[in-house]
């Protein structure tokens, strides 16, 4: 969710994610709700936040208080356009099983350290 949440202020269109209008930021972490809020289910994830309402939208807005780092977004943006998933080797494994295709890379190619010799 941060990476979602937080594309819009990356852009550079606002400084907070609550300011996009577009944004389904305000429901969780400021408990409001209007037209991206409608259908919003929480995910047992969020549950977990916190105890009460309250506590879950504290938590939440914390989330957001660190930018991700490069080398995480570059993982996201690299497996979103290729389609492969993300996460743990055991939470890839499944998702191959499922898919019945294979959903991360293979490794071809040069490793970095090689192509630093060229």
């Amino acid at each position: 969710m941060r990476y979602l949440e937080l594309n819009a202020v990356r852009a550079g269109r606002v400084t907070d994610p609550a300011e996009y209008p577009w944004s389904s930021y305000r429901h969780p972490a400021l408990g409001e709700s209007g037209p991206n809020a409608d259908g919003w289910t929480p995910h047992p994830e969020y549950l977990q936040l916190g105890r009460n309402p309250s506590e879950r939208a504290r938590a939440y807005r914390q989330l957001f208080q660190t930018a991700i780092a490069l080398a995480d977004l570059a993982d996201i943006r690299d497996c979103s356009h290729k389609g492969w998933a993300l996460g743990s080797e055991r939470f890839k494994e499944h998702i191959e099983s499922l898919a019945k295709r294979r959903a991360t890379s293979k490794g071809l190619g040069r490793s970095r350290k090689d192509n630093n010799r060229v």
